[in-house]
């Protein structure tokens, strides 16, 4: 079994809600105890989490975003390896020697090239 990435199991979904919100109460009752106005320390409280949580998440969609973390991009990556698995599979012993003496003729031209540049 694969080691899950926090934030994606049932457990690590409630640790997050329980963090948010020991979050909000403790910053509402160090501003109440600051002598802030409870009405008032509650918009502020209100107010830091739901920007602070928005703009968390937002950040997150855009790095995965920029790194091609998506889901789409990350199923079209395994579709792709998925058929060049069975592509593989499919190939006589003689179809598979002869392409690998390809792609070694292909690094041998590629690494030359880089050589002369």
């Amino acid at each position: 079994m694969g080691l899950t990435p926090f934030g994606y199991t049932r457990k690590d979904v409630l640790l997050i809600g329980l963090g948010v919100t020991v979050a909000g109460v403790g910053l509402k009752s160090g501003l109440e105890f600051a002598g802030v106005d409870p009405l008032q320390a509650g918009n502020v409280v209100q107010l830091v989490l739901v920007l602070g949580l928005t703009v968390g998440w937002i950040s997150t969609y855009i790095f995965r975003v920029s790194n091609k973390e998506m889901t789409y991009a990350q199923q079209l990556r395994d579709y792709e390896v998925k058929v060049m698995e069975k592509r593989l599979e499919g190939l006589t012993e003689a179809e598979l020697v002869a392409l690998m003496e390809q792609v070694e003729e292909e690094k041998r031209r590629q690494t030359s090239g880089e050589q002369v540049n």
